[in-house]
């Protein structure tokens, strides 16, 4: 990748705090864009009025809980995922992203310090040595759109690669995997593509790697020894979406059985806050209820009707385990029969961890 040439379009200034200065993460960003203003601060606050946006990389190490449980949704099941806050915030722009609420005038985030997120990570998989463990980094920000030029998801797969019941996830909406192909002990690292129709890309996900580069990607990734997995997360009910996802869906019978761990389903969801933002876009005119969590999802009929057909399509061309994210149990038993922990499949996703 041409460092300068693309990374100078979405990088105008980069902070640093003392204790990430001397970072390696800090010597590839100077080494790599020479011609971006690199300076020092104590903290953000510090940062000037004119760079805290998204055109701005913060750079710590400060110390702080940087791993952890994903924060779920009140009263709808949670698939007990462990999230690392590596990269916070994103300069992709997708229109449904809750970060466009609150972090639209915040600097991207990158906690540099993998040693103190290691330690955390470790007394959580060394007091559950039996149990299957689902990590990633996609949860505050996209995995990949910033690490070709920062390398730090290499620490955490090579670091997690000796544990046989860890699963290091990297979720991404970019097709920015050649950086990781050649990683030669990837363990159970699963790289991760968040899917839409091209034509739902197009008109909601700024400038995110289209469909076509994002399937070519996760191509050479189970090439080159990864797992993958899919999120169709959020599907969006347009015109024609069933012809849409029908065909993402057949897509994905292209790659071998078993090299999909999972798949995770999620319908639009917005709070209340993210709603003016979203403007006068058609989908809004659909039926939309405020759920207990605080947010406007479809009704439950019409996320029933969406699931169910997205998965039944999605169990015909893959096979792969399937799951809703933030739903409730009572849309669980209206898709599957049953809620998420008494689907066998599922089991090993959705145990949960000791901490």
């Amino acid at each position: 990748m041409n460092y300068s040439h693309f990374y100078n379009d979405y990088i105008h200034a980069v902070y640093a705090t003392p204790a990430a200065k001397d970072s390696l993460a800090a010597c590839r960003v100077t080494e790599r864009l020479p011609g971006v203003p690199f300076s020092i601060v104590a903290s953000k606050d510090d940062i000037p009025e004119k760079h805290k946006n998204q055109k701005t990389v913060f750079l710590t190490a400060t110390p702080g809980k940087k791993f952890g449980p994903c924060p779920g949704s009140k009263r709808h099941l949670c698939c007990n995922y462990l999230t690392i806050n590596l990269y916070e915030g994103c300069p992709i722009g997708c229109s449904y992203c809750i970060m466009q609420a609150y972090l639209n005038f915040e600097p991207v985030t990158v906690n540099v310090d993998i040693e103190a997120i290691t330690k955390e990570l470790d007394e959580v998989i060394q007091s559950n040595p039996d149990t299957p463990i689902r990590i990633g980094t996609g949860e505050t920000g996209d995995s990949l759109f910033y690490d070709p030029l920062f390398e730090l998801s290499k620490n955490f797969i090579e670091h997690c690669a000796q544990f046989p019941n860890v699963y290091f996830e990297v979720k991404t909406k970019s097709h920015f995997v050649d950086h990781l192909l050649g990683i030669p002990n990837k363990g159970k690292a699963v790289v991760a593509f968040s899917l839409n129709p091209q034509e739902i890309i197009d008109a909601e996900e700024g400038i995110a790697s289209s469909l076509a580069q994002r399937l070519e990607a996760a191509d050479k990734a189970v090439k080159a020894g990864y797992l993958l997995a899919f999120h169709f997360d959020p599907i969006i009910r347009v015109k024609n979406w069933q012809e849409m996802y029908l065909n993402v869906a057949d897509q994905l019978s292209q790659f071998e059985k078993g090299k999909i761990v999972w798949i995770s389903l999620g319908t639009v969801r917005y709070p209340a806050q993210l709603k003016d933002r979203l403007g006068s876009r058609p989908w809004l005119y659909d039926e939309f209820v405020p759920c207990r969590d605080g947010k406007h999802r479809y009704i439950q009929r019409i996320r029933t009707e969406i699931y169910r057909s997205v998965a039944g399509w999605l169990t015909e061309s893959t096979g792969a385990p399937l799951y809703m994210c933030m739903e409730s149990p009572a849309v669980w038993r209206r898709v599957f029969g049953k809620i998420s922990s008494k689907i066998d499949n599922l089991c090993a996703i959705f145990t949960k961890v000791h901490r």
